[in-house]
């Protein structure tokens, strides 16, 4: 084997692969060492460089296999949960379950649970016209027979945004007082399937849902006699022969829940007296010849206050005779009326919203305004 000298060195360049050799490598007695290298060559365009970020650059997919391995794993991990929840018998509706697609992209499925009930909040307005009668003369001094006219109002606030569903409209009063009730046909019909709840009657209410405001619903009728009034109307007439004072006292209770507005009385003169000698002696009244009445008006008393008004008056003749005499004061008669208004019932009808049958719902309701208008009758 020939050998090369220790300081003659050569080199040669090989022409297929570029690569440079020393003749010195091979006096090291490794032989048959190729030291050829094979590179491939990668060539990427501007647009796909422009496209990668650093982070993703990954030309030679490596990558690929671990993110597959990983998605295989998930997959297989996620399917044996929800095997296990449904084997053991969890609830998998109540909450979301993640489950990853054939593509490995992770899906959130949601199981809603059963629709609630609508709420359904009913307010409602009374209003009442209100007619009672006292006699001073009757053994039970102090009762007053009242017919009370009165209008139901309602208004419905629901949680569901399409419709309002319906309700029964249930009424009561203190001492099972007879209600004569008649419905507006528009909102309100009779129920008559069972006719009545332990002895109650109720209607089916449906308003609109593009009503917003208060509606009537139905209008009553009560007739009742009453000892305690939210006024005393109080009368006293003095006479000495021809002459005759009649005084008048009006006091607004103190358990009442507002004032009285818009008041009135009205003391009515008989024929037995002069027109010409009426004369008022306190309060700003005023007298009707025509009508042969005499007018107080005071617009506000507050509750618990109390005023008196009185007047003076001649009768057209006297006589002697005893018996003459007595008729005459039988029949001589000063009626009073008294007019007012005020932010309260008289009646103690009362109101109630329940859930119509068929109709599922949370239904509350409550009286928000209450109103009176009286027409009080002494005679």
């Amino acid at each position: 084997m020939a050998r090369t000298p220790r300081g003659a060195t050569t080199t040669d360049v090989s022409q297929s692969s570029g690569t440079a050799v020393s003749s010195g490598a091979a006096a090291t007695g490794i032989e048959g060492f190729s030291s050829n290298f094979v590179t491939e060559e990668v060539i990427l365009d501007e647009t796909t460089l422009k496209n990668t970020e650093e982070d993703d650059f990954d030309p030679f997919h490596i990558g690929d296999v671990t993110s597959n391995k990983n998605t295989d794993r998930k997959k297989t991990i996620t399917k044996a949960r929800v095997n296990t929840m449904i084997s053991s018998g969890t609830d998998t509706t109540a909450g979301n379950i993640s489950i990853l697609s054939e593509s490995g992209d992770s899906t959130t499925k949601s199981v809603s649970s059963a629709a609630l009930p609508p709420r359904l909040l009913v307010k409602f307005k009374v209003h009442e016209e209100v007619s009672s009668v006292a006699h001073l003369s009757d053994d039970n001094e102090g009762i007053s027979n009242a017919m009370i006219e009165g209008t139901v109002m309602a208004q419905v606030v629901s949680s569901d945004a399409l419709k309002n569903v319906p309700f029964y409209l249930i009424s009561s009063t203190d001492n099972q007082i007879a209600i004569d009730f008649s419905p507006n046909d528009k909102f309100t019909k009779i129920f008559i399937s069972d006719g009545k709840i332990h002895g109650i009657e109720k209607n089916v209410v449906k308003i609109p849902k593009e009503i917003l405001g208060f509606m009537t619903i139905g209008k009553y009728r009560i007739s009742q006699s009453m000892a305690h009034m939210p006024l005393l109307l109080e009368q006293k007439v003095v006479r000495s022969k021809s002459k005759i004072q009649i005084a008048i006292q009006v006091r607004s209770k103190m358990s009442n829940p507002d004032d009285l507005f818009q008041f009135s009385i009205v003391v009515f003169i008989p024929e037995q007296v002069n027109s010409d000698s009426v004369a008022i002696l306190t309060g700003d009244g005023e007298f009707d010849q025509w009508k042969r009445c005499i007018t107080w008006e005071m617009e506000h008393l507050s509750k618990g206050r109390s005023f008196m008004v009185s007047a003076k008056c001649l009768l057209d003749g006297t006589s002697e005779n005893v018996e003459e005499a007595r008729r005459l004061n039988e029949s001589l008669k000063f009626p009073v009326m008294l007019r007012c208004r005020s932010k309260d019932q008289i009646s103690s009808i009362r109101f109630q919203a329940i859930e119509a049958k068929g109709h599922p719902a949370t239904v509350s309701s409550s009286t928000v305004g209450k109103t009176y208008r009286i027409v009080h009758r002494l005679v």
